[in-house]
């Protein structure tokens, strides 16, 4: 079960990881082999920063939840 509030609609992969205690590594991971989340890319001007935020919606959100179990490392 997460609770999340009702007025939030878009998370990030860090807030996914913390409310589903799911490591960064396999929220990617999963996301990717199921195509869940957006990638929002932004421009930056210095080289070397890795410009991308993974967003999630609630949707995606609950489709972790239910079909990913939690990690134990």
């Amino acid at each position: 079960m997460v609770t999340v509030k009702s007025s939030q609609k878009i998370f990030t992969d860090s807030e996914v990881a913390n409310l589903t205690v799911i490591c960064v590594e396999h929220v990617h991971n999963f996301a990717k082999s199921r195509h869940l989340c957006f990638i929002a890319r932004a421009r930056r001007k210095r080289p070397g920063i890795n410009a991308d935020q993974w967003l999630f919606t609630l949707s995606d959100l609950m489709v972790l939840v239910t079909l990913f179990p939690k990690c134990t490392h």
